[in-house]
């Protein structure tokens, strides 16, 4: 797909997005918004250990890869 087509179906579900939170009552707005930041919060910690686990297997690959080099001075 285009690019510019992308970017016009993203800018159109976020102002859906808009338009349905101006329209919840306050409590459910209030519900929706604590959600979102635990949720928010989710997905940090997720990506923060995909992260630390994939570099712990770099270093992992990277020890595997040393050799022993004997160098005969004679």
């Amino acid at each position: 797909m285009n690019k510019e087509i992308i970017k016009k179906l993203i800018k159109i579900e976020k102002l859906k997005y808009e338009v349905i939170r101006d329209i919840l009552p306050e409590k459910v707005l209030q519900r929706l918004n604590k959600i979102e930041k635990e949720v928010t919060t989710v997905i940090k910690d997720i990506a923060l250990d995909f992260i630390r686990e994939s570099s712990e297997e770099d270093e992992k690959e990277g020890k595997k890869e040393i050799k022993k080099v004997k160098v005969d001075f004679l």
